[in-house]
């Protein structure tokens, strides 16, 4: 019988033990509004658990979802769009419905719990997610893949239920969460692994294919892995210390040297069918780095937000004071521009063609490390320091607050929009 099918008639006998992800929330969180004088933003903020988002920008209302049966800790309609953001200093990850802002799922993302160090996460077309374990004091760096779709978790124990975190106060202990797929570690101790990125060639229906690509900064090798299993496939030593990565839609990862950090600046380009065939590029500045529709790299660092053209090798930069960490292309409601997350706290809009800056606002705390786009086009940056997410409406700048694990430090492409952007295209 189809795993869907098996599971849907056994959710009558499970009563009470499934929880729906709940557009209004569970009424424990308490939403407090604040309005930014002078800019014409405003702002909110959610405290406590299980609070969702309101509408950030008056585009989305409950009506414009599809309603229909989902499973537990799933988005509440048929849409389904979630950011998987990396709680670093507990050594989870949390998996949340970018629609109504709920943290529906928290997992332990390695068998060295909270110091598993996890970072960077992916995101493939069908919505599964691997998470990077960068250096655990305790063991090797390892990347883990979690379903996100719970019909495609494993019921391991065969109970017919998918025994699973049903929201960030429900987290199982490692190897108990069926929703966890597989985990490899990595030979060689503490690698460094931190680039991350599948390569958009599994099935967007049904997730099964495609591969995960991972960079390690401390070998400077770039590893294949088979995104079903978790096989490690192959393996070569290239030119730079891999900090961060993106696909283009040429058949290439990208990934931003380590040494950017401190100022001096390269990516490199890796060809995914033959790891051995790499190149370099000197560029700007460099800490985030994303990847547009038309190929062209997008970089940001410290005073800086860089954009490089592979076709005619033409570097643009623009001058942006601070340190510029995640960077992310726009798509839906933010399209045409890039967005950056400043660790003051400031969230930067710069054009995609003019590469000017087209605004700049506080969104939420300091040490803003991430930023990604959801389907529907809003932003969404990470603060590490003050444990949340903010979901920003990209026109009027309405930011809504998400409490989240403590440490959050991702700022990969963490709701898997960047590689649809190249993949799967707008027409």
């Amino acid at each position: 019988m189809d795993k869907r099918l098996l599971l849907l008639t056994a959710l009558p006998a499970l009563g009470a033990a499934l929880v729906y992800c709940s557009a209004t929330g569970d009424g424990d969180g308490e939403t407090t509004s604040t309005s930014t004088s002078g800019t014409g933003a405003s702002s909110s903020s959610s405290s406590g658990t299980g609070g969702g988002l309101t509408d950030a920008g008056g585009d989305l209302d409950s009506g414009d979802l599809d309603s229909g049966p989902t499973g537990p800790n799933m988005c509440p309609g048929a849409e389904q769009s979630f950011i998987w953001i990396a709680n670093t200093a507990e050594g989870t990850l949390s998996k949340v419905c970018t629609i109504n802002g709920e943290e529906v799922a928290r997992y332990v993302t390695s068998p060295q719990g909270a110091s598993g160090d996890p970072s960077r996460t992916s995101v493939n077309l069908h919505g599964d997610a691997v998470v990077t374990n960068r250096s655990p004091s305790s063991g090797p760096s390892s990347v883990t893949k979690f379903a996100g779709d719970y019909y495609d978790c494993d019921d391991r124990n065969g109970n017919n239920v998918m025994d699973t975190s049903l929201g960030p106060n429900d987290v199982r202990a490692w190897g108990e969460d069926e929703c966890m797929l597989w985990n490899t570690p990595f030979p060689g101790g503490g690698i460094g692994a931190r680039a991350t990125a599948w390569d958009g060639t599994e099935d967007p229906d049904t997730g099964l294919g495609g591969n995960v690509f991972i960079g390690a900064m401390m070998n400077k090798t770039v590893y294949k892995l088979d995104g079903d299993t978790g096989q490690i496939l192959d393996q070569a030593v290239t030119g730079l210390g891999h900090y961060g990565g993106a696909i283009d839609n040429q058949g290439n990862l990208w990934t931003i040297d380590m040494a950017c950090t401190i100022g001096v600046c390269s990516i490199e380009r890796i060809s995914l069918n033959n790891l051995n065939d790499h190149e370099t590029f000197p560029v700007h500045c460099g800490y985030g780095i994303s990847v547009d529709v038309k190929g062209r790299v997008w970089t940001s660092g410290l005073g800086c937000i860089s954009r490089f053209d592979p076709l005619n090798q033409e570097n643009v930069w623009i001058d942006v004071a601070g340190f510029n960490r995640g960077i992310a292309v726009g798509t839906e409601l933010s399209a045409n521009f890039v967005w950056a997350a400043n660790t003051g706290g400031d969230l930067v809009q710069v054009h995609m063609e003019d590469v000017t800056v087209v605004n700049r606002q506080p969104v939420g705390g300091s040490d803003m490390v991430g930023v990604a786009i959801d389907y529907e086009g809003y932003v969404w940056t990470v603060s590490e320091a003050a444990n949340s997410a903010y979901k920003v409406h990209p026109t009027t700048w309405n930011v809504t607050a998400v409490p989240i694990g403590s440490g959050p430090y991702t700022y990969s492409d963490m709701t898997g929009m960047q590689l649809k952007g190249v993949i799967d295209p707008p027409r």
